[in-house]
């Protein structure tokens, strides 16, 4: 949504102002597809979490990852990095206060004291640099009244939802004025935890989606001079989530096959003859049951030099004769034949379509997530026509997650030769993260010419460490690992904008520039014994042209090229063997837009359709190596992907507000390159089945609000909306699997009635608001993992249920 009407009954629409640019001024006059929220909008919608803003957003998703409820992605125009690992970068910037926010751990946070947020959608490569080829979102925190004023706001509902947020501003004394909030969240989750006290590995029984978070800021402001003012704001949060059910969807029929202790000759393209571990009718090609010999023979010491126990002599000898340790059975007989109350329970678990009432994950905790930040904002007027900005800031992440993707289905664990064996990743990770950024910006005019040029600083060290029980994904068991990542990024940019002295001061000229130096630094530890470095150094230059021009006063329409980049770097994930640096990957971007306001200034319809070209496109792959199947990012692929956005507001009426907004997706791989052991590990093209992660072709949202006249005791608005999405897949290659975790098409529909402006006392006003999200109780799969086809399921998170609630704020002056 591009705005939403504010107080009262206006007949007008009140200008929008953004600061995409790095300075003050109006959204109309922006040559950016920007969509807005103000504080009003942020509550109205209901939005309480950065990832909310995605639903009322052309060309935008944001989505929570099941292994941790802190970990959001966010796609916009088609282009995101779903992968968490810290040592590689997302495609969409995320901003606080003009301070980037390097990882997706953290983003998933609690939206507290906002004055507004920005969504910039396209590549932003002048003034926003790196890792913003999909856009980028400026959340800007609200300043000090600098007079007295206290707000507290409490919220209840289902589930036992207790919010409470309260907020005190002080007086202005000596210049300096200040603002403290505090927020306490609590809610239990819609998932029962059914795991027993025997299954338990971790001693946590919450339900599944419950939150315990508390956050403190702090803002203060210091008007030292006319010509000199500070900006500290310091952020703090302790969170304690229950991340949501990552529930089984599909189970392969011959996931859990009858032994059979002999091995048969079969050929595979590129290798010839080898003897393998029967595949199974209707099992998937590698061979579930191979895979877990083969980590079974690792586990007790043997040489796996393949990720398939086929593909050693040893591990086939091994898998097919006497041992003791099995009680005097072959592994194969004994091991698989023990799977078959795991799997037994995992089919009364599963369900492809529907969310589930409960599961037993013996191996899922609570995220513990604390994250803090600083940031100084110092402003000098060093004349009339000339501000100097310097941004300084500190950031630090800690968190310490348990993973648990079974899906409810594989709940108990088995004894094999005296250990225990997990019969998928359960897993502990710890991670840490710390960062400093340091802008200096100069921002000016001159007759006919507006300019904004600086300088950028950004480091960072981030660490996480793997604690796995024996997991034998695809046939090896992964032993403890670390890795550390070092980065740092240095820039210098500038952008001015002209207005000639012709076709009567309607036409501007907006040329941008930036040279972007990056050093990456991964320590990477496999297991205690092996340990390698490596780094690899980057330099980009991107920039971009506008042309924008003024048909009327009302309306305004731009032309636009830019180019932007996501950094490259290297992938923890992927084997000290098998360790490589990705390229960056590059963006050139073509644009047409219009923004226009006519009715008397009560309608507002912005519009853009373009077109993005990408070379050396980074893609994360599970695909086999020589050494084992392993997680890798390649510069796969080269895509174009056209598309169509719209935001308009209409006043239709006294006291009734219309908005719409609407995004259309046509995106086309140009190249996708694989390789697999069919090709015999050669890379081909394959942009023919695949397709884009988390990409709707469609969304688009609907909302009604309509303000009454005041009545004696306060002011009532009405607000209902309906939102859609036409689905998306979550891999980029298909599977057979896809139609068990996909997004199938669905529509929220959410409504919020308000009674405002309550009069307590002279100096108390009273606000209520009854409100539901989810309102028809749809149902649909936010986040799957088909990958799993190569173990022999598939596995999905559901959406929350239907939420209903009740708002009270008080206002102190």
């Amino acid at each position: 949504m591009s705005t939403h009407a504010e107080e009262g009954r206006p007949m007008q629409l009140e200008e929008t102002v953004v600061t995409a640019q790095k300075r003050e001024e109006s959204l109309q006059d922006t040559p950016i597809a920007i969509s807005v929220f103000n504080a009003r909008s942020i509550e109205q919608l209901g939005i309480t979490e950065i990832q909310d803003i995605s639903l009322y957003t052309p060309n935008m998703l944001g989505a929570v990852q099941p292994a941790s409820s802190a970990t959001a992605n966010f796609v916009i125009r088609g282009i995101t990095e779903a992968e968490p690992i810290m040592s590689v970068d997302p495609a969409v910037g995320i901003y606080m206060n003009g301070v980037y926010m390097a990882r997706n751990n953290g983003l998933a946070f609690e939206v507290v004291d906002v004055e507004r947020i920005e969504v910039l959608r396209g590549p932003q490569g002048t003034l926003y640099g790196r890792n913003s080829t999909g856009g980028a979102v400026n959340v800007i925190t609200a300043r000090p009244l600098g007079e007295f004023a206290a707000r507290q706001k409490i919220s209840v509902g289902d589930r036992s939802l207790f919010k409470s947020h309260t907020t005190i501003n002080t007086p202005e004394v000596a210049g300096l004025s200040a603002a403290v909030s505090y927020l306490h969240n609590e809610q239990d989750g819609y998932v029962d935890n059914r795991t027993t006290k025997e299954q338990s590995l971790t001693g946590d029984f919450d339900d599944f989606g419950a939150q315990d978070s508390d956050a403190v800021n702090l803002a203060l402001r210091w008007d030292a001079t006319e010509d000199f003012f500070a900006d500290y704001n310091f952020d703090y949060t302790d969170a304690h989530d229950m991340p949501t059910a990552f529930q089984l969807t599909q189970v392969t029929p011959s996931f859990v096959p009858g032994p059979n202790p002999n091995p048969s000759p079969v050929s595979i393209p590129g290798l010839g003859q080898v003897d393998t571990w029967p595949l199974y009718p209707g099992s998937n090609d590698m061979g579930f049951g191979d895979g877990v010999l083969a980590g079974t023979y690792a586990a007790f010491g043997g040489n796996l030099a393949a990720p398939l126990c086929s593909l050693d002599p040893g591990c086939v000898e091994f898998a097919n004769a006497p041992n003791d340790a099995f009680g005097g059975g072959t592994p194969s007989m004994v091991f698989m034949g023990g799977m078959n109350p795991a799997y037994e329970a995992g089919e009364a678990n599963m369900d492809a379509n529907n969310r589930v009432n409960g599961l037993a994950m013996p191996y899922q905790a609570r995220e513990d997530l604390t994250i803090y930040g600083h940031s100084l904002t110092l402003s000098w007027d060093l004349s009339e026509r000339l501000q100097m900005k310097s941004i300084s800031a500190y950031r630090k992440l800690k968190s310490v997650q348990y993973t648990d993707l079974n899906g409810g289905g594989f709940n108990d664990q088995r004894d094999v030769g005296g250990g225990i064996v997990a019969l998928y990743a359960n897993g502990r990770n710890d991670k840490k993260q710390d960062q400093f950024s340091q802008e200096v910006q100069f921002v000016g005019s001159l007759p006919r010419l507006e300019y904004v040029a600086g300088l950028y600083y950004f480091e960072e060290k981030a660490h996480e460490s793997t604690e796995e029980t024996v997991a034998p994904l695809l046939g090896f068991f992964s032993p403890e690992k670390a890795y550390t990542a070092r980065n740092s990024s240095e820039a210098v940019f500038g952008q001015a904008t002209w207005n000639p002295d012709v076709l009567e001061d309607r036409l501007r000229v907006t040329l941008g520039l930036r040279y972007t130096a990056d050093h990456r630094k991964l320590d990477l530890a496999d297991n205690p014994e092996e340990k390698a470095s490596f780094s690899q150094d980057y330099g980009n230059t991107s920039g971009g042209l506008t042309l924008d021009y003024d048909f009327t006063d009302e309306v305004n329409g731009y032309a636009k090229y830019s180019r932007g980049y996501k950094s490259g770097g290297f992938m923890a994930r992927t084997s000290i063997a098998n360790q490589k640096p990705f390229d960056e990957e590059t963006v050139n971007a073509y644009e047409l837009g219009l923004k226009s306001q006519f009715w008397d200034n009560r309608v507002r319809l912005n519009a853009a359709i373009f077109l993005n070209e990408f070379d050396d496109l980074q893609l994360s792959q599970f695909e086999p190596t020589n050494s084992g199947a392993e997680s890798v990012v390649n510069n796969a692929g080269s895509a174009s992907i056209y598309g169509l956005e719209i935001d308009a507001v209409a006043l239709l009426g006294e006291g009734l507000t219309l908005n719409f907004s609407y995004g259309y997706l046509d995106p086309d791989y140009d190249e996708y390159q694989f390789s697999s052991p069919a090709t015999g590990y050669q890379p081909v093209d394959v942009s023919d089945v695949a397709h884009f992660q988390m990409v709707s072709e469609q969304n688009g949202t609907v909302g009604v609000q309509y303000d009454f006249a005041p009545f004696s005791f306060g002011e009532l608005t009405l607000y209902a909306d309906a939102s859609y999405n036409s689905g998306y897949k979550h891999g980029t290659l298909d599977t057979a699997f896809d139609k068990y975790t996909k997004a199938d098409a669905f529509t929220l529909v959410n409504a919020r009635a308000t009674l405002s402006n309550i009069a307590v006392t002279d100096r108390t006003r009273l606000k209520v608001a009854l409100w539901s999200k989810n309102l028809t109780d749809e149902e649909y799969r936010t986040y799957g993992i088909a990958a799993f086809e190569q173990l022999g399921f598939a596995g999905a998170t559901f959406n929350e249920p239907r939420s209903y609630g009740l708002d009270i704020v008080f206002y102190f002056e």
